[in-house]
């Protein structure tokens, strides 16, 4: 999936599901440590930007993040300060220099939390879908086995979506297993890693409608701009 720049993909109140890359693709999160570093950091500025994070992933080189975002200003500010501190905080750690991040971001857009489950239970099954776990439950560094078993994870604020499925704790557990189960055994038959929304096939056609109007548009002013 190509980047595009984020104001086009992501509105205000709107729900989001935000990976990147390391620099080079290298295994900047590999280690314990590091990924300890980026939850604290994710934990400590949410509440500033006024972000809710529903579930997370960290892989080894990238991490999966999906919620909720009140305004796209602190939601990219949220994104900045957060990366800026973990890539000064490992480069000291691992006494080196150079950049950690890549330059940006995807952040797909969630129609509505109906659709929640889905990108959680995709970002679920990304160590196993690599061969990294054999179950989810065996990922410390993901929401899984918050929403599986009730572990408590003080970075998440639980999905509405998963809420609505019993008023039972252990019935809402016990239907969140089930329903990731279901799809261990075909886990590409849930990719959504590359797109730009996730929704309702009609919300997505228009987006990606309203989409190409807006590239459309900015194309036509490049030459206004280029000799204006």
């Amino acid at each position: 999936m190509p980047y595009l720049p984020r104001y086009l993909i992501i509105s205000d109140d709107s729900y989001f599901h935000v990976t990147w890359q390391c620099h080079n693709k290298d295994w900047l999160l590999k280690c314990d440590w590091a990924k300890n570093i980026y939850y604290d950091l994710l934990l400590k500025y949410k509440e500033k930007y006024g972000i809710e994070i529903y579930a997370y992933n960290f892989m080894d080189n990238h991490p999966h993040l999906v919620g909720h975002l009140k305004r796209k200003e602190d939601f990219s500010a949220f994104f900045r300060v957060v990366n800026c501190q973990f890539a000064k905080k490992l480069n000291k750690h691992l006494k080196r220099c150079g950049q950690v991040v890549m330059d940006r971001f995807k952040s797909p857009q969630i129609e509505s939390d109906k659709y929640m489950l889905t990108v959680m239970r995709y970002i679920d099954l990304n160590q196993y879908r690599v061969r990294k776990v054999r179950h989810p439950r065996q990922n410390k560094w993901s929401s899984y086995c918050y929403y599986a078993y009730g572990r408590k994870d003080p970075l998440i604020t639980p999905a509405p979506s998963y809420l609505g499925l019993s008023e039972s704790d252990e019935n809402r557990q016990k239907i969140y297993r089930e329903m990731v189960n279901a799809v261990l055994n075909n886990p590409e038959d849930l990719n959504i890693s590359h797109t730009y929304f996730v929704g309702n096939p009609e919300w997505v056609i228009g987006k990606y409608n309203e989409l190409q109007f807006l590239l459309l548009q900015i194309r036509k002013k490049l030459p206004e701009l280029a000799f204006g």
